[in-house]
């Protein structure tokens, strides 16, 4: 009857590992389709501001078209007015020299004059006569000349006002040119980290998809190694599920004597049959953990073993050393941590408690690490 009773506890409890163990791959199967969908509008939204950074783009394109048309056409006037500089130039050259001639004529007229007046005063029976003329040959003024200089010096004065204007719009139109430029390379920077996005959104896609294929991966071996480590041991070995790793736990007095770190004959047969089932998994990565009670190392038994450190370390060493030695399994695969009475699993109060916490661990971790160091537990999230 107890036997009856025995078997059903197991079958319930291998029931609720295999239910704790679908409703984590389900829980990891919802995270991933949530972050799916969150990379899925996060591209969405970006791909709808690069649109809208186009449109910018196609309008400040017309903008600068028009600019540079009025640009063109002011560059037109200027070369114009200068054109029209040059004429009037060469107008008042003609017209200086026209008054140059005009004056020489003038004075040589006057000498003329002069000339005949000198004469008649010089005749006999006439009184000298002095003539004071009072227009000064080399102090003539041309009104006209005077006035045409100053329409020109206007003029001038006018076509350099509207140069500066035009000089002005020019350093406008370039700054604008300038931002125009900016806000292109802003663009086109726009693009790039779209086509980053793209291209981490594609990378992630394939990630989720390995990852899934992990997460059932993992799943299978988990029941597999429970079913065959509880039909091998039965309460001799406790298998658990803790999140992203499997954990094997074996009381200490099944594998060591009081106080050794020596495996005994049954410990070394639960052993051998333990790495038979570890040596099939794909991508192992297996540390193994020693623990004691809190009772003190005493005696002589101190000069090998000076505290629980020394002890729970020693024992986890010898599970490892075996577990590589005798199944040939790559030694990079493993890790031995001893925490002595640090992580108790039970109070330490009564015997029962005492031996529940003298135990060795073999924890079963997904793949090692991918480049970002992630596991399989921390890519599912």
């Amino acid at each position: 009857m107890n036997a009856v009773k025995l078997i059903f506890v197991m079958l319930m409890c291998t029931m609720v590992l295999g239910c704790l163990s679908q409703q984590a791959h389900e829980r990891a199967m919802e995270e991933l389709e949530m972050t799916h969908q969150s990379s899925a509008q996060e591209v969405e939204r970006l791909q709808k501001v690069v649109q809208k950074k186009e449109a910018l783009v196609v309008q400040l394109e017309e903008e600068k078209q028009a600019f540079e048309q009025i640009l063109s056409a002011k560059d037109a006037t200027v070369v114009q007015l200068q054109e029209a500089n040059k004429e009037l130039e060469a107008v008042v050259d003609v017209q200086d020299q026209v008054k140059e001639q005009q004056l020489e004529e003038v004075k040589k007229e006057l000498q003329t004059l002069y000339s005949q007046v000198a004469a008649l005063g010089s005749q006999p029976g006439t009184n000298p006569v002095s003539f004071s003329l009072g227009t000064d040959v080399n102090g003539m003024d041309f009104d006209d000349v005077t006035q045409a200089f100053q329409n020109v010096r206007s003029m001038l004065a006018s076509q350099m006002k509207d140069f500066a204007q035009l000089h002005a719009q020019n350093n406008q139109l370039e700054e604008e040119m300038k931002k125009l430029e900016a806000r292109l390379r802003h663009v086109e920077q726009l693009k790039q980290e779209l086509e980053q996005v793209r291209a981490a959104r594609e990378a992630q896609e394939a990630q989720l998809a390995r990852v899934r294929g992990e997460v059932q991966t993992v799943g299978k071996e988990i029941d597999r190694i429970t079913k065959a480590l509880e039909e091998k041991f039965g309460k001799s070995l406790k298998v658990t599920q803790h999140q992203d790793r499997l954990v094997l736990t074996m009381l200490g007095q099944i594998l060591f004597e009081s106080g050794e770190a020596h495996l005994t004959p049954l410990g070394l047969d639960i052993m051998k049959q333990v790495g038979e089932v570890l040596v099939p998994l794909p991508n192992k990565n297996i540390q193994v953990e020693g623990h004691t009670d809190n009772n003190p190392i005493y005696g002589q038994l101190q000069q090998r073993y000076p505290t629980n450190w020394e002890l729970s370390t020693a024992r986890a060493t010898t599970v490892l050393r075996y577990l590589i030695e005798q199944t040939g399994m790559n030694p990079t695969d493993f890790s031995a941590m001893g925490y002595a009475d640090t992580r108790p699993v039970a109070a330490n109060d009564s015997e029962e408690g005492r031996a529940q916490n003298r135990r060795v661990e073999i924890v079963l971790y997904p793949e090692r690490v991918t480049k970002e160091n992630h596991t399989v537990a921390t890519l599912t999230r």
